[in-house]
């Protein structure tokens, strides 16, 4: 009977659990069309729970969701701290984890998809007697930060006195009972929710934000999704969801102080400095108004100021006797044309008559009674010191000499070379134009090959022979689409944007590009490190090394032995990079021409252009190209820019 009694016990016990394996497996779902989302609970506005505690809100929630819904998969969140959520994706339970910051989440079971959204960091207070608008403000302070904070080691070094606090919540809390002066909160996003639900009134946010820390994602590496996940998420952005999300759920704010209570004592003083200022220039003003009717009266009295007038006056004065001689000259003619008080100046009175004689009394005969008479006369013409001078000739007084002429000049030769460079940079800007206008037409059938090319790839399956030719259209559309940007720039020169660029790696790319005509070049690039931090723009570098390459290349076409080095370093707080060949190499007279406009020894292959461009690049960038050549043995081109200091990577 006992034994009996035990059976039947036991068959009780194995039905009860049947049905709860069949329930249970009835809810596993399937993980070829599901995507598994681990979210902790209590991370607001990233993951929470709702009212009813029946789900989760937030914003990595609805980002999971658009991102389900574009690689068109179901999606199930699972509920844990972060812990037991990084356990699961290390046991390949979820396919990934969402709502987190990155703080020591590298590990070798999955990898991180950092989003275009971000918390801020800022600094927190609790009531009105505390003003800190940076972080400079806070030191020698008492601060909060949540144990494990990478800001603990900076607040360290600035003599600041750190309490850490084990979550957000414990974090506020103190904050409000006075244990510290500010709180240094590592997302103000997330200790806004904290600070509604806890209804702290006191806490004000001070100044802007210290750090933008993005949100990140933890994928699998055993799901195989990151890649997918990533062209989602890029959908994502350019379709504008991504932004319609941030303003959902970062839209809001803590209470920010006006500007009158942060910066009311700095208004007032900036208005008592303008007040002492306004009325110093007032008073300056008046003393100089009186000072300059003071000089007034005393040049009238005196008549012989005339005469330091013409001494200083910055244009050639110079009066002529019958003779030709000079009589008088002031500073400006002595030191332009080189003579003496009363010299004679031949080479003057060579280019005012041409060598014929009697031109004084052909002048007496064409200059108006009452008027001047103008010229432009060269000097030492086709030398180095050519001087271009423009005279205007007049009769100084006619009844003590007939002869007695007075010649004013300017010395013009700055203007006409200037006025050499408009017209070059004139014949530029219609390049440019020309440039914008070809640019523009190429790239509308280039726009339409990469949308059909686009389609195509869409609608061909992986392992169909097509594909690689399609992909091989569209990266040589992408590869056109540069190049007429690269003469857009050329036109649009206003539009550059400035980032930072590692020039090592823009000149691997170069060199990538230029791969077809490199196949009987030995390039050594031994000397050229990983990295040469630089501010710019990378489009106009690239043009840069591009076009020094070219030149290069093209100048060992000629030559039996081709070589092409490339070396690179950061010495003394700049970047420099040489490009050395063994071409052909540049005379010294080409030299002091090749950086000319419309410059060129190709002949008919070039337009003169390429280096023009580049020393123009160079000089946007703030930095300087020099060339070192000797003919027969090749050239080097060699580039310096500023350091980057920026410490963010490339």
């Amino acid at each position: 009977m006992r034994r009996l009694f035990v059976l039947l016990f036991l068959s009780l016990f194995w039905m009860s659990l049947l049905p709860a394996s069949k329930a249970a497996s009835a809810v596993v779902p399937d993980r070829g069309n599901t995507l598994i989302i681990g979210v902790p609970p209590h991370s607001a506005p990233l993951s929470f729970l709702n009212e009813d505690r029946t789900g989760v809100l937030g914003l990595a929630v609805d980002l999971s969701v658009k991102m389900s819904e574009e690689l068109g998969k179901n999606i199930v969140f699972v509920q844990s701290n972060a812990r037991k959520l990084e356990q699961k994706l290390q046991r390949g339970e979820i396919d990934a984890m969402v709502g987190l910051l990155p703080v020591n989440l590298k590990n070798d079971f999955s990898d991180v998809l950092v989003t275009p959204l971000a918390l801020n960091r800022a600094i927190l207070v609790a009531g009105p007697e505390h003003q800190f608008s940076m972080e400079s403000d806070l030191a020698g302070r008492k601060v909060i930060l949540q144990r494990g904070d990478t800001y603990i080691p900076k607040m360290l070094s600035m003599g600041c006195t750190v309490v850490q606090a084990d979550s957000m919540t414990n974090a506020l809390n103190r904050l409000v009972d006075g244990q510290a002066d500010a709180y240094i909160a590592s997302s103000v996003e997330m200790a806004f929710h904290i600070v509604q639900s806890k209804k702290y009134k006191d806490i004000r946010v001070m100044g802007g934000s210290l750090e933008r820390i993005p949100m990140v994602m933890m994928v699998g590496r055993r799901s195989g999704l990151l890649e997918r996940m990533t062209s989602a998420l890029v959908r994502l952005e350019e379709n504008g969801e991504v932004e319609k999300l941030r303003a959902l759920w970062l839209g809001r704010s803590l209470y920010v102080p006006s500007l009158w209570e942060l910066y009311h004592y700095h208004i007032l003083c900036a208005v008592a400095l303008l007040a002492c200022v306004l009325l110093a220039t007032v008073t300056w003003i008046y003393a100089l108004k009186r000072q300059v009717r003071k000089v007034s009266r005393r040049l009238i009295r005196s008549e012989r100021k005339y005469r330091e007038l013409i001494e200083e006056s910055p244009d050639i004065i110079l009066l002529l006797d019958e003779n030709g001689r000079i009589t008088l000259s002031n500073r400006a003619a002595r030191s332009v044309l080189h003579i003496a008080e009363s010299g004679y100046s031949s080479l003057l009175m060579d280019a005012l008559c041409s060598g014929t004689s009697g031109c004084l009394e052909r002048f007496v005969q064409l200059i108006p009674r009452n008027g001047a008479l103008r010229r432009e006369i060269v000097l030492g013409q086709g030398t180095e010191e050519e001087l271009v001078l423009e005279v205007s000739l007049f009769m100084a007084d006619l009844e003590s000499s007939p002869y007695a002429i007075c010649l004013i000049g300017r010395d013009m030769t700055e203007r006409r070379r200037l006025d050499k460079q408009v017209m070059e940079m004139e014949r530029l800007a219609v390049l440019g134009k020309l440039a914008a206008g070809v640019a523009h037409e190429i790239n509308n059938p280039i726009g339409i090959i990469m949308a059909n090319a686009e389609i195509a790839l869409e609608d061909c399956p992986e392992e169909s022979p097509m594909r690689p030719m399609l992909n091989a259209i569209h990266r040589n559309g992408e590869r056109a689409v540069n190049t007429t940007r690269r003469l857009l720039n050329i036109a649009l020169p206003n539009s550059v944007q400035y980032e930072r660029q590692n020039l090592a790696r823009i000149a691997r790319e170069a060199l990538f590009f230029l791969k077809p005509r490199l196949r009987s070049v030995r390039v050594d690039e031994s000397f050229l490190p990983e990295d040469l931090p630089m501010k710019g723009n990378r489009i106009l570098l690239e043009q840069l090394v591009l076009n020094l390459l070219i030149n290069a290349l093209d100048s060992m076409e000629a030559t039996e032995q081709r070589a092409l080095v490339l070396e690179g370093r950061c010495v003394g707080g700049r970047v420099e990079l040489a490009l050395t060949d063994c071409g052909s190499g540049i005379s010294e007279e080409n030299r002091k021409k090749i950086f000319d406009p419309f410059f060129s020894t190709k002949g008919s292959k070039g337009f003169g252009l390429g280096l023009y461009i580049s020393r123009h690049i160079v000089e946007m960038h703030e930095g300087e190209i020099a060339v070192f050549s000797q003919v027969g043995e090749g050239s080097t081109m060699a580039l310096s820019f500023p350091l980057s200091n920026e410490s963010e990577s490339d």
